[in-house]
Parts: structure tokens; C-alpha cells; sequence
């Protein structure tokens, strides 16, 4: 067992052919209400066909599919769903982040670039004008969908310490990917691989002093008013 990694819950993802599929529903925001559940998953990517859980995200209609995975990611392992009839599949290759930096502090700034990188608004463009639920997923959901789950929680003001610990509680959820990790790669620090709580924390003070908020982010960065407005009337209730 991995130190640092023990959990005193069992935590169970929404597929069963994944390991890190949670919702970004159910958050606490202002005067006793929660984000929407159902409308927005983030996800390691769903490379294994399990017929259940296509039934389970045809029944939520949650069939707008967003790969935030590298092209030779996406080729080695497909998504499951990048083909089935009745999903849209849509890929958006991230690279910042898609392998571990060499030293903890390096995390938030990988982190800062992948919000700067084109893809990644792309990517929130595509949440926001999907028809349908949204899945998003990179390849362990931890780094790439970390950050785009922080940016689209902070887009609903969802308490930044709740965005601090939805990003921690991938290493609950990676445990055995992460233990595997550890193993044939001894020399990792493995405070870089297990979401650290500094690493999404130092992430938001860069982005609060590069891009200046949430909303300049979406002003600044290629994004829109209407795709701000659009992604807090998928998740907040009530707009």
C-alpha cells in the first residue's frame, strides 16, 4: 500500500468500467442550493465497453463525449464511446499535464498551462454549447479534468476549498492505478501523482494573478459571456 493514500470510505465511481467518473452536481453554492447533478461528469477515460454503463448514460442523457486526452493517448486507447451510435465523441488533445512534471512545484504551473492551452477552451466551449449531458474525461482524470472540473466549478462560485478536496479525492478513486504507478516508477515523487491538496491550491492563486477570475478567464482567453452563461445555466439551478 502507497502511503498518504488510505481512505476511510469506500469511494465508487458512476461506471463501472472506469474508476474516477464522479459528478460535478452536488455542490453547495448560495442560500441552500446545490449544482445540478446529471448534467456534467468528469471522468478517466472510458476505454472499456460495458454495455450497463451505455445504458445508464443513454438513460441521464449524458452522450456528449469530451477527450481531453493526446492524440497518441486517444490512438493507443480509444474511447469507448467514440463510435456508438448515439454519442457524440469530440476530442480536444491536451498536452500540458499528459505526462508528471519532474518536481512538485512544477504541478500548479502545469496546471496554469493547461488552462491557457487552446484546447482547453475549445474544450469548455464544447461543454457549454452540448445539447446534451457532458462527460469529460482525460486518461486519469486527476490533472487535465482536474483542472477544467476547478475552472467550471469556480465558473458556478463553488467554494474554492470544496474545488481544493473534489481535486484530492482522485487519488481515493486512483488508488490501485496510482499504487501501480508508484511501483514502476519508485524514483516519482509520489506527491506529484497522488493530488496533492498544494498542488490544485497554488493552481488557483496562479490563475487568480495570471487571468485575473473566472470571469476575465472567459473574456480573455477565446471564451465568451454567452459560454459563461451557458455553463452556469447547465450546473446552477434556478438560471
Amino acid at each position: 500500500m502507497c502511503d498518504n493514500i488510505e481512505a476511510t470510505q469506500s469511494y465508487q465511481s458512476l461506471l463501472s468500467s472506469t474508476t474516477n467518473t464522479r459528478d460535478l452536481g452536488g455542490f453547495p453554492i448560495s442560500a441552500g442550493r446545490w449544482t445540478q447533478r446529471n448534467r456534467i461528469w468528469r471522468s478517466d477515460a472510458p476505454v472499456v465497453f460495458c454495455e450497463t454503463d451505455e445504458q445508464r448514460l443513454k438513460r441521464l442523457n449524458i452522450t456528449t463525449i469530451i477527450d481531453l486526452r493526446t492524440d497518441s493517448e486517444a490512438e493507443h486507447k480509444p474511447c469507448a464511446y467514440a463510435r456508438r451510435s448515439g454519442f457524440e465523441y469530440q476530442h480536444f488533445p491536451i498536452t500540458a499535464g499528459s505526462v508528471p512534471p519532474n518536481t512538485l512545484e512544477e504541478v500548479p504551473f502545469t496546471y496554469l498551462q493547461i488552462a491557457q492551452q487552446r484546447e482547453a477552451t475549445e474544450a469548455i466551449h464544447a461543454i457549454a454549447l452540448a445539447e446534451t449531458g457532458v462527460l469529460f474525461c482525460c486518461t486519469a482524470g486527476k490533472d487535465r479534468t482536474g483542472v477544467i472540473a476547478a475552472l467550471l466549478l469556480s465558473a458556478c462560485a463553488v467554494d474554492r476549498r470544496l474545488i481544493i478536496e473534489d481535486y484530492v479525492v482522485s487519488r481515493y478513486y486512483n488508488q490501485k492505478r496510482l499504487e501501480r504507478y508508484l511501483v514502476e516508477h519508485p524514483e516519482t515523487d509520489r506527491r506529484i501523482v497522488l493530488a496533492d491538496e498544494t498542488s490544485m491550491e497554488r493552481f488557483l492563486e496562479l490563475f487568480a494573478e495570471h487571468c485575473g477570475g473566472i470571469e476575465q478567464y472567459f473574456e480573455q482567453s477565446g471564451l465568451s459571456t454567452a459560454d459563461l452563461a451557458l455553463i452556469r445555466r447547465k450546473l446552477l439551478p434556478y438560471i
